[in-house]
């Protein structure tokens, strides 16, 4: 079955994967916040595996127990529960005491190998590796984060529906937006190289065409689940805005280290890495944007029934 979407046209691999992807995700969205953050949870376990495997093949070793501790981040959240309705997080805190006493037995773990070398000592570099790879994968803790975040705005047309939920919906809809739109509009009109050294095939024209592609379907999403248009062109402008940046973080990541993509579990996309790189960038401020330390001081339109 792989091999023959391999065979099929680059594009056409991207929509069935979508058809098929889009609706399990919306679906663990809407089950419960528990398995939709078990999801993220698993989706950070195998970028960590696509990251450790990419650097290996260049011979960087990016210490195992960093890696591990950020792909575990997003089930932090959900165990430590930060109250995001209202008051001060405490669970951050603790959160950032974990991974502290991470980053020491890590560091001893490399001082232990260092002292018996097998080969060069490479501490500082794996420890420096294990970092970048352990916050990145992190990020999908942002998108766990986001499914818990409470919305204390308007109701959409679907009142029961989970505030979180809304939020993640929302949130993914403008970053595959500004993604579609970027990839249509470039290819269609694009003629000014946007990063030639990071993604040769990224417009200016496809920027702007995926910013406004955002803004579009985050208006008319905001109002529908969660009646708020102001509120969903906010999200829309972040997507368009932080998603490519995700994506051109990805890409120099990869650039670095001489790959396509970081895997190929995702026909037509690659690696998990590949296909939720703008999400990753998005879902954090999103999040902190909905809260109610940050939302009270929007404007009160955002609140109206």
């Amino acid at each position: 079955m792989i091999e023959r979407l391999e065979k099929l046209p680059p594009l056409t691999q991207r929509v069935l994967t979508a058809l098929v992807g889009m609706p399990i995700l919306v679906a663990l969205c809407l089950w419960g916040a528990r398995p939709f953050v078990i999801f993220t949870v698993v989706l950070a376990l195998i970028g960590r595996t696509e990251l450790q495997r990419a650097y290996a093949q260049c011979g960087i070793r990016p210490n195992a127990l960093l890696s591990l501790l950020g792909a575990l981040v997003p089930g932090a959240v959900l165990l430590l529960r930060p109250p995001l309705g209202g008051g001060m997080p405490a669970a951050p805190l603790s959160l950032l005491l974990i991974l502290a006493c991470g980053l020491v037995i890590a560091s001893l773990l490399e001082t232990g190998v260092a002292s018996h070398p097998k080969e060069e000592i490479h501490t500082g570099r794996n420890l420096a590796y294990g970092l970048l790879s352990g916050a990145y994968v992190a990020l999908f803790g942002g998108i766990a984060l986001l499914r818990l975040t409470l919305w204390h705005g308007p109701k959409g047309l679907w009142p029961s529906l989970d505030g979180g939920a809304a939020l993640v919906l929302l949130t993914a809809a403008c970053t595959i937006a500004g993604d579609s739109g970027a990839y249509f509009v470039g290819r269609w009109l694009g003629h000014h190289k946007l990063a030639e050294g990071l993604s040769p095939k990224k417009t200016t024209e496809g920027l702007i065409g995926g910013m406004v592609a955002s803004l579009l379907i985050g208006s008319g999403l905001g109002q529908l689940l969660l009646g708020s248009p102001i509120f969903g062109l906010i999200v829309g402008a972040l997507a368009g805005i932080l998603g490519p940046l995700g994506d051109l973080f990805k890409s120099a990541l990869k650039r670095e280290i001489g790959i396509k993509d970081f895997g190929a579990l995702l026909p037509g996309h690659g690696g998990i890495l590949d296909r939720f790189d703008s999400l990753l960038f998005t879902a954090p401020i999103v999040a902190l944007v909905a809260t109610d330390l940050v939302h009270e001081k929007l404007p009160g339109v955002l609140r109206r029934r």
